[in-house]
């Protein structure tokens, strides 16, 4: 299941907006929303997961999607909205509830249940101290990535051990734990983090235990900020088994390193299969590891009204952070505003052929004291005052 387009008439003050998510009639698998605040990419994310809600609920909305189903999906949806509503309250269903064996049908037909899975920025993560080994997990075609749900990561790593260690009881415990640990810890090898699960507490409580490249252990507490966002966040959309599923997250560099943020989007696509993934963000690193087919840029027309496009000139993948910033953010300068108007301003007499100037003098000398002797724009400036000066020593040799 992937979005094909969406068309938002009104949510939240956007209006009238209509994204088209395909490339060649094809569903693309990875969309990044970028743009600045207040432009509407965390609205666009919430518009998505709205309008599966009300569907799901029978409401009316001013959202419309275009949904593309699998072939195995197409094959057993007569009604979508009843399909949704199936997958969604087959849990809840009495034994003699009419629409049971319908449920029932669908879940046969289909080896794999889809989902809309929905990351927010803000996730409150609290302090865990026991996890449970038996953690059972009921099918929701709706997940949100919350508190509720962050709190059983312990429980479903130390599940997954004990699951594991039951189907290969023919295999050393030790040798089935390092296989569920390293099933866990590959999902981050691509990000070189000096971070790993190692072990589970041996005191009752089952948690998590981390070690480092010099042997510290600590548990899943004592993570920092941006390692807690990372595993966190991450584990919590493994735990849900994603495939063919609609994965939104918003904002996924909060509280990561550079370095994280240029590969974190590799990360969650090597989680289940199949999956669509839509990003909304802020981070130039994220965007410099991103093709531009797959980056829509919101914007603000001259009467205020949001607007999509799409990067048709510039590519931003591999490209530093300082050219994505400009070319893609429309950011003026990655410098300071008061250091690059000085700049500027000191520019503009050298221009001037005023560079012998007190104006400039003082201009200069501040932004020596600032920049120091090796900045590039200083010493551009430097070379484009010694031409100068040579063009005005030939001008008065001719005359």
């Amino acid at each position: 299941m992937k979005i094909k387009n969406l068309y938002i008439q009104e949510f939240k003050g956007l209006r009238d907006i209509s994204i088209n998510f395909e490339k060649n009639d094809k569903p693309l698998p990875l969309i990044v929303l970028a743009g600045s605040n207040g432009s509407g990419k965390t609205r666009i994310l919430e518009s998505i997961l709205r309008y599966f809600q009300d569907y799901l609920n029978y409401k009316q909305n001013n959202i419309e999607a275009g949904i593309f189903y699998e072939e195995k999906e197409k094959n057993c949806i007569s009604n979508v909205r009843d399909f949704f509503y199936g997958l969604e309250s087959f849990s809840y269903c009495e034994a003699n509830d009419p629409l049971r064996e319908k449920h029932i049908e669908i879940k046969n037909k289909l080896d794999i249940l889809p989902k809309v899975i929905y990351v927010p920025t803000e996730i409150n993560f609290q302090k865990m101290n026991v996890a449970s080994t038996t953690l059972v997990q009921e099918y929701k075609f709706i997940n949100i990535v919350d508190t509720n749900l962050i709190k059983d990561i312990p429980s479903y790593i130390a599940t997954k051990m004990i699951s594991a260690i039951l189907k290969n009881k023919n295999e050393k415990v030790g040798d089935v734990q390092k296989k569920v640990f390293n099933e866990i810890n590959e999902i981050f090898e691509i990000l070189d983090i000096d971070v790993k699960v190692e072990d589970i507490s041996q005191d009752g409580k089952n948690m998590p235990i981390f070690t480092n490249s010099t042997g510290d252990e600590f548990d899943i507490n004592e993570l920092s900020s941006g390692e807690k966002q990372l595993f966190l966040r991450t584990l919590a959309i493994k735990m849900l088994n994603p495939e063919n599923s609609i994965i939104l997250i918003d904002e996924p560099e909060l509280s990561l390193h550079p370095k994280w943020q240029q590969r974190i989007v590799d990360v969650y696509r090597k989680i289940g299969k199949n999956n669509q993934i839509i990003i909304a963000t802020h981070s130039p690193h994220i965007l410099g590891s991103m093709k531009k087919e797959n980056i829509m840029l919101l914007d603000k027309d001259d009467e205020g009204k949001i607007v999509i496009k799409t990067v048709d000139e510039y590519d931003s993948y591999g490209q530093p952070s300082d050219r994505v910033l400009k070319d893609i953010m429309g950011l003026e300068t990655t410098r300071n505003p008061k250091v690059f108007k000085l700049l500027e301003e000191a520019g503009e007499l050298v221009d001037k052929n005023e560079y012998e100037s007190e104006e400039f003098k003082t201009k200069y000398k501040k932004l020596r004291e600032i920049l120091g002797n090796k900045d590039e724009d200083l010493l551009l400036m430097d070379m484009d005052i010694q031409i100068r000066k040579k063009r005005g020593l030939k001008n008065v040799e001719n005359e």
